[in-house]
């Protein structure tokens, strides 16, 4: 079924908000995001609660401390589903710590991702799906 103009910025808002909280790294705004019965999928791995997802994105660095200093997601192409709201885009900062088994670089990185989110009635997050392509990663410490 066919979303209208209203529902697809209406998703375009709620995702600018949970971007925007965390491009600030700031990571009480992230949570506010999400909703009490959610799960965030990142690269397969489930967390399902907010304790779990905060400690991931305190892990990336959406936070003072974390595996990218600086860091930000960058929105470059959305798409449309029937139930959610598809982001091709880049995760870039600075790898200052380990992430994912790969030691830290000190070099600026750029991860491709495709992200599929899901809002529910309240404007709040009920699925956070990722799938980021270390690939970079990879080739630096090889």
């Amino acid at each position: 079924m066919p979303i209208d103009d209203a529902e697809r910025e209406r998703r375009r808002a709620l995702l600018r908000a949970h971007y925007s909280a965390e491009n600030n790294n700031d990571l009480e705004r992230i949570m506010e995001t999400f909703s009490a019965d959610t799960e965030m999928l990142y690269n397969r791995q489930s967390f399902r609660d907010h304790d779990r997802i905060r400690q991931a994105h305190s892990y990336m660095g959406f936070s003072a401390q974390g595996a990218f200093r600086g860091l930000r997601t960058v929105p470059d192409h959305e798409h449309f589903t029937t139930d959610e709201i598809v982001i091709e885009g880049r995760l870039c900062g600075k790898h200052v710590g380990e992430f994912w088994g790969f030691p830290a670089t000190d070099c600026d990185v750029e991860l491709p991702y495709v992200a599929f989110y899901r809002f529910d009635a309240h404007g709040k997050l009920e699925s956070e799906r990722v799938v980021m392509n270390l690939g970079p990663l990879r080739r630096l410490v090889a």
